[in-house]
């Protein structure tokens, strides 16, 4: 008998003097009462409920079938190939199909033999013809002797009882004198065709299965102990479960009729067809029937070092699909007892959620290895001290993943607030009475400092002509193997996801505030539509965020849909419910939505990037840069490439920092470069006459001036803040305008001739319209000279030099310095 601390993972099989007990224990916890289906305990035999989604089984959506299939899938095998061979839509063909088998279904009854005499008819199942097996055999014989009129007037006789087939448990009538049902005749027909020697069928029924449908399952045919601790297991199952899987525990428990009990590590080895789900299925069961063997061998979960995270039901904090972590835990991996004992406590009685037991694990064996360097590998905890502290924080500082490349800052810190929240949830508890004070951690020295994230990495916002692209192929979206193909119908799906898709480009909101929506997440004020969200980031709820009204009309249309739709009740309040009973949130998860937009992308034709190659050839895109955050940085590069400014953009982003905004307002280092190579052989001067200039000199210039490079020695020095004349750039000989100022020119030139109006409308001296015209004059030859440069080119080059000048103009206005340093004369303060 295992010992208190022995790992679960060593419990050995009950002895011939424990299985009497241990079976004894089984039943009193078994709970009668438990009804995921219809339970027939006379002949161990689970049959789901249909209506309920939780025993993963339903009906073919066949009008006229009767079968029932897994939950998984829509049509049954014989359906499901008519409906391929048609090729008619799903919905059509469940709706107009009528399925004609050539034979009847196992154990089906179509109604009792017609043969009646004397007014009394026979009770057995018809076969063929309206007539029992019996007497169509007879029927058959005598015909072909021409005598059936004297058959039918003396020896036909009705039968007057039904007797049930011979297999034990078996729900079917006896087909003929032979006593099987019409399933269990034919397999046993089938069996003697290909025998030499014969099984009578009285001897060969005791020992077949029964004929189970999907939604079944049969323990009978295990031994007395085993089936008791399948019982257990499966309702103890069922709490972890999202549903039960009748097909897979059938197909297990076909393969354990020669075991002996469940807690036998060596039942894997029994699966012939090594399935995942069937492996799951059965570790599922033994995890349950182990930790009801711990409780009943007297050991806790608290005193094992391999703990099981199924046992202790553990969730995920994110819904959608369902994660599985590895069903045991081996804390021995921690290798100090006491650090394992406050892990050990912490799981067992705060229930952490998967993930946030996941990454306290790693910490606390992240801090277990740094203190192993020590004499005594920290196993006195009260021995411990400020520097031992200290080393686990270094060793936080310096994790890194398994391929040897560093962990993130902010991940790094992560793990080390989890392991010291770990210390002081020991220390609350009084699991931790032992450690020293000064194991402890200080907020000033034990940091871990931010790194600001690389330039290269920054600006992953998909291109405007990329969304061109996608918007072009909208009514693919949805399509195919998403989320609610068997829910919805297909044009409700496919507004569904086109909505999502709608909302997710035109608002910049993180996927999971898209599908969190409310149902009534539109307000009109003034005749502006507003979206109203929530942050669930920051925690700040009921935001307003204006939209267009093609956005707004987007999301009338899907509620005017929805509302036709009957969809599970505990997702009422939200614009995208969930579309079934099983989910664990009331509306979408986003990884539906992340899903279905990758299968939308992976399907469209080529999709080409911003530029071309070498050969003048556009690039193609990377469709992995599409996904539904990134939406989000292309709704904010949008904004900061249309001139918004960055404190309008940070309200619409909802962003606490002003800094974060401004990253969108930023060009990578990488990207800028390479613009600057391209423009730097396209600079010209103030006629319009080239004059092209080295990398670094258009560095040192690119920042000096709002309409163009400057060259003037003291200008240059003092950043742009020391023009001799005042920023008459177009009469300076210094003046060395690109391409990616046109459009700042051209605007300048409009402002120019804007004030050239108002001078000459209040009367201004000739002398000050007259320079306002020349300036004109100067620029406008500028914007000519280079039009006509750039139309000598290439066109490859001409895209070249065009996606350089958007990303240089990008940078400029991420730079946020005043392009025009003029003061204003304030009056001296009277003294």
């Amino acid at each position: 008998m295992s010992t208190a601390g022995a790992p679960a993972a060593t419990l050995s099989a009950p002895t011939k003097a424990t299985k009497k007990s241990w079976e004894t224990w089984l039943r009193a916890h078994i709970d009668p009462a438990w009804r995921p289906g219809e339970w027939d305990s006379a002949r161990w035999l689970f049959t789901g409920d249909l209506d309920n989604p939780r025993t993963s089984s339903s009906r073919c959506r066949t009008r006229r079938c009767d079968m029932i299939v897994r939950a998984q899938e829509t049509f049954c095998t014989y359906c499901s190939d008519q409906r391929r061979k048609s090729g008619l839509p799903r919905e059509e063909f469940a709706a107009t199909f009528t399925p004609a088998r050539s034979r009847s279904l196992p154990l089906a009854v179509v109604g009792p033999c017609t043969l009646t005499r004397d007014g009394v008819r026979c009770v057995r199942p018809q076969v063929s013809r309206g007539m029992c097996a019996a007497h169509h055999g007879s029927w058959k014989y005598h015909q072909s002797r021409g005598t059936i009129e004297r058959w039918l007037r003396s020896r036909a006789t009705p039968f007057t009882e039904n007797p049930d087939c011979m297999v034990t448990h078996c729900s079917g009538w006896a087909m003929n004198s032979s006593g099987l049902c019409n399933f269990h005749w034919r397999a046993w027909r089938a069996e003697c065709r290909s025998s030499t020697n014969p099984m009578p069928a009285a001897q060969w029924a005791p020992h077949q299965p029964l004929y189970l449908l999907a939604h079944q399952f049969h323990l009978a045919p295990l031994p007395q102990l085993l089936r008791w601790e399948a019982l257990y297991a499966v309702q103890q199952m069922d709490q972890w479960v999202r549903a039960l899987e009748p097909h897979w525990i059938r197909g297990v428990i076909s393969h354990l009729t020669t075991a002996d009990t469940l807690l036998d590590a060596t039942n894997a080895a029994r699966l012939t067809k090594p399935h995942q789900a069937a492996v799951r299925t059965l570790e599922n069961l033994q995890s349950a029937a182990r930790a009801g063997y711990s409780e009943f061998s007297g050991i806790t979960l608290i005193d094992q070092d391999v703990i099981d995270l199924r046992v202790l039901g553990l969730r995920h904090s994110a819904s959608g699909k369902r994660r599985h972590l590895p069903g045991r835990v081996d804390l021995r991996t921690v290798r100090q007892p006491w650090l394992r004992q406050a892990l050990r406590h912490w799981v067992t009685t705060a229930r952490p959620t998967t993930e946030d037991f996941k990454r306290t694990f790693h910490a606390t064996t992240i801090a277990s290895t740094a203190l192993a360097q020590r004499a005594d590998a920290g196993d006195d905890p009260a021995a411990l001290t400020f520097a031992d502290a200290t080393l686990a924080v270094d060793a936080f500082r310096g994790a890194r993943k398994r391929d040897g490349t560093p962990y993130s800052s902010s991940f790094r810190r992560s793990l080390l607030g989890m392991f010291f929240q770990l210390i002081a949830y020991g220390r609350r508890c009084g699991t931790l009475d032992d450690l020293a004070g000064t194991f402890t951690r200080v907020p000033v020295e034990h940091v871990i400092s931010v790194e600001e994230p690389n330039e290269d990495f920054i600006g992953k916002a998909i291109p405007e002509s990329v969304i061109r692209q996608l918007d072009a192929h909208l009514d693919t979206l949805g399509t195919g193997n998403t989320y609610g193909c068997r829910d919805i119908v297909p044009d409700a799906r496919h507004l569904l996801y086109r909505t999502m898709y709608i909302v997710l480009r035109d608002t910049g909101r993180r996927p999971l505030e898209i599908v969190s929506l409310a149902r009534d997440c539109l307000e009109t004020h003034n005749g502006q539509p507003t979206l109203i969200w929530d942050n669930h980031k920051r925690k700040r709820h009921r935001r307003r965020l204006p939209i267009t009204t093609s956005t707004a009309d987007a999301i009338r249309t899907w509620q005017a849909c929805r509302d036709q739709l009957h969809l599970p009740a505990k997702g009422d309040r939200y614009l995208f419910p969930s579309l079934t009973a099983l989910s664990d949130a009331p509306y979408i998860s986003s990884t539906y939505l992340s899903d279905a937009l990758r299968l939308w992308a992976d399907a469209l034709p080529p999709l080409h990037a911003e530029g071309t190659d070498s050969k003048g050839e556009r690039l193609l895109l990377d469709r992995s840069l599409i996904y539904p955050y990134a939406f989000r940085h292309s709704y904010a590069q949008r904004h900061a490439d249309a001139g918004s400014p960055v404190d309008v953009l940070r309200e619409l982003m909802d962003h606490k920092s002003i800094a974060m905004t401004q990253r969108y307002y930023t060009v990578s280092l990488k990207r800028k470069s390479e613009a600057v190579a391209k423009l730097s052989a396209h600079v010209l001067d103030q006629h319009g006459h080239p004059s092209p200039s080295s990398i670094t000199a258009y560095e040192m210039r690119s920042v000096a001036v709002p309409y163009g490079g400057c060259t003037e020695p003291s200008n240059v020095k003092a950043g742009g803040q020391a023009c001799p004349i005042r920023f008459q750039c177009a009469g300076c000989g210094f003046y060395r305008p690109d391409p990616s100022y046109l459009p700042a020119i051209e605007h300048h030139i409009n402002e120019l001739r804007a004030d050239r109006e108002t001078a000459l409308a209040i009367g201004a001296t000739e002398f000050v319209t007259t320079a306002l015209t020349a300036q004109i004059t100067a620029y406008q030859r500028v914007i000519d000279r280079m039009n006509t440069h750039l139309a000598s080119l290439p066109a490859s080059e001409r895209a070249q030099i065009e996606e350089a000048s958007t990303v240089l103009r990008k940078a400029r206005a991420g730079d946020n310095h005043t392009l025009l340093p003029l003061t204003t004369a304030r009056p001296k303060e009277p003294r």
